[in-house]
């Protein structure tokens, strides 16, 4: 699980921003991954789902678009 160095600060990040913004919780996450950092949407949407226990993000439903590049870019977020 490579992916997970690169899921826990994205995690991490929206996870903070929503709860500063008063947000009670978070349905949507759209996510661009870059190609070049060798993640697989099965992987990522795994080792994503395992790692969001607990949080906001328990549940919610990932739209992911693959790019070239070597990151991961957060597009937006629903928050309710």
């Amino acid at each position: 699980m490579h992916e997970t160095h690169m899921i826990e600060p994205v995690i991490k990040g929206i996870c903070e921003h929503a709860k500063k913004e008063g947000a009670k919780s978070i349905s949507k996450v759209r996510l661009k991954i870059g190609e070049f950092t060798g993640i697989k949407e099965a992987s990522f949407r795994e080792t994503f789902k395992t790692l969001a226990k607990g949080t906001m993000l328990e549940g919610v439903e990932l739209e992911l678009t693959f790019f070239l590049a070597s990151r991961i870019e957060v597009v937006s977020f629903d928050v309710e």
